[in-house]
């Protein structure tokens, strides 16, 4: 079960807050006078907790699709550090269409690290798995396989 971004958190946490208020401003103008007011807020905080974890979970999914599909990390190893982003896109536009392309760099010599990520649609990707995974590219044979999203730091210790 994937966790909440920190954005969709906010997102959600705006909505309860903002049904809290409507809450409190709308309960008495319907006539409901007889809920107190703390109890009219606090309805308002659940509804909107509810519906913002809804609305908020929605909106991620729909952050991390691309022209409404998922789309799926690639993996690609043993790069070449002479290798650009472009070079990678053309490389792998044949098998579909590339959403974006990362090099990995050290953070400290801001020198390519060998190996970089690749967002295609999942079809597309697997064709380009399948066709590239052992290409020869920059005079270095490529390793290309599905890429695991990385882990929080919690989950990588235990």
């Amino acid at each position: 079960m994937k966790m909440l971004s920190f954005s969709a958190i906010l997102k959600a946490f705006a909505i309860a807050i903002s049904l809290g208020i409507i809450g409190y401003l709308i309960l008495p103008m319907l006539g409901l006078t007889s809920i107190p007011t703390p109890d009219a807020i606090l309805i308002g905080l659940v509804t909107g907790a509810l519906l913002g974890s809804l609305i908020a979970a929605i909106w991620q999914r729909s952050d991390h699709a691309v022209d409404g599909t998922e789309s799926k990390s690639i993996f690609v190893g043993n790069l070449a550090f002479k290798a650009s982003q472009q070079e990678l896109r053309e490389l792998f536009s044949p098998y579909g269409k590339v959403h974006s392309v990362r090099i990995m760099t050290d953070r400290a010599t801001r020198r390519p690290r060998g190996f970089g990520f690749v967002e295609m649609e999942p079809r597309a990707a697997n064709k380009a798995i399948k066709g590239l995974n052992g290409c020869e590219f920059l005079g270095r044979k490529l390793r290309v396989n599905i890429g695991n999203e990385r882990k929080p730091k919690s989950e990588q210790a235990a």
